[in-house]
């Protein structure tokens, strides 16, 4: 009985895509009700904010309770702006989406998902909406890097403030102790140590620029360093880099 039962509860893959897909698709239905509104309507507002946090408390249940979503392709979630990335080593996902809670200044929310070696487990990191000011950036890629029998996990992300003030940086995390690190302090400054480096921009010094060739922050394996275009007095990005190279131990700015 108890097996049956069991059975009876599981879903695929395709039913677990289709449940998060349909919960996902609220979020854009009432941020479109909230863009076409002339009423000045607040409870659009709080609708889209349900919406989203159903939709993450959804993803983090699913995601914990079945273990193989780590690796699932996800497809039209991702047709639908669910950015979703996996480590080399499949043992980190980060999904992320925009919340459509902000203005001009975007906000935007994430789940990561983790493989601790017993369990799966997942965080939802959020804005939290008070007068804390914290500001939850979008992800873009996902690069893994072993060094002296540890994983790091380098994850680029971005802020957007304004049509003209943005921000991209790059963030480490690691897996230890049964949890998620998200403070890996191996960036070397000479203000100290850190886990991120991070940068704002006027975004129109790039916006002309094809997507793919814009300069931006990256990770290269072979030379194990961090690339970080150099952005000038006036916020304009140039096409000159800053490099971080791992030493041994930590990541620290060496000469061009």
């Amino acid at each position: 009985m108890f097996f049956s039962c069991g059975y009876v509860f599981a879903q695929t893959p395709k039913a677990i895509e289709a449940n998060l897909l349909k919960s996902f698709k609220r979020i854009d239905y009432w941020a479109d009700k909230g863009r076409r509104d002339t009423t000045g309507d607040i409870s659009l507002e709080d609708s889209l904010e349900n919406a989203n946090d159903v939709f993450a408390k959804k993803l983090k249940e699913y995601t914990v309770k079945y273990p193989a979503t780590i690796s699932q392709d996800f497809s039209v979630l991702k047709k639908e702006r669910l950015d979703i990335f996996t480590s080399a080593d499949g043992l980190l996902r980060i999904y992320s989406w925009e919340t459509w809670l902000g203005g001009t200044m975007r906000d935007f929310a994430n789940v990561f998902q983790y493989n601790t070696g017993k369990n799966i487990q997942s965080v939802y990191l959020h804005s939290t909406g008070d007068d804390s000011k914290e500001n939850i950036p979008f992800y873009s890629n996902l690069y893994t890097f072993k060094a002296n029998q540890k994983t790091y996990y380098l994850g680029i992300y971005g802020c957007i403030y304004s049509t003209k003030d943005a921000g991209t940086g790059i963030k480490i995390f690691d897996i230890e102790n049964g949890g998620l690190n998200t403070d890996v302090k191996i960036i070397k400054t000479a203000s100290g140590l850190h886990s991120k480096i991070y940068y704002d921009y006027d975004f129109f010094s790039v916006v002309d620029i094809a997507y793919g060739k814009r300069p931006t922050i990256y990770f290269d394996g072979t030379t194990e360093s961090i690339y970080v275009p150099l952005v000038d007095g006036n916020g304009k990005v140039t096409h000159k880099y800053i490099t971080y190279k791992f030493t041994g131990q930590y990541f620290e700015k060496v000469k061009p």
